[in-house]
């Protein structure tokens, strides 16, 4: 009779090898689902990829289209950009040529009062004389002597 290890090592070798089998034939069944499953994934990634091209397309189409429109407004912003700088430049000088030209018109109305100023004083004194000419001319055509008119006279 074999001695009891020999007879445990034999049915452990059994089980080991039934264990083995089982896991074998549950490995097989796991690999052939995982590839059934991969197969379906295969087609319906096709099926996307097929379905998705036009979709695709149209994306890239649109965005060559924006990609245009957006070159365009860039181009149009620059310009209107340069229209407003250089409006602004000259809008810059205009105003620097009408303060210039305000101080000028500011100097020219200073000349014209002081010559008015001088015109009026030059017209008040020839009047003054005028008037005391016309008083004396009344006077000696009086031929009065009284200081008390002439006095009255002038004021």
């Amino acid at each position: 009779m074999e001695d009891w290890l020999s007879i445990t090592i034999r049915i452990i070798g059994v089980l080991a090898v039934l264990v083995l089998g089982v896991g074998m034939i549950v490995l097989a069944r796991a690999i052939a689902k995982v590839t059934r499953s991969l197969r379906k994934v295969d087609e319906a990634l096709t099926t996307i990829g097929r379905d998705a091209r036009p979709v695709l397309d149209r994306a890239r189409a649109v965005g060559e289209n924006l990609n245009f429109i957006v070159m365009s407004l860039r181009k149009e912003v620059d310009r209107v950009s340069e229209t407003v700088s250089v409006a602004n430049d000259r809008l810059e000088d205009a105003l620097a040529a009408a303060e210039e030209r305000v101080q000028e018109l500011g100097a020219l109305i200073d000349v014209v009062q002081g010559e008015v100023e001088d015109t009026l004083l030059t017209a008040t004194s020839a009047l003054r004389g005028i008037r005391t000419g016309a008083r004396l001319l009344r006077r000696s055509g009086r031929n009065d002597d009284d200081p008390a008119d002439v006095e009255d006279e002038e004021e």
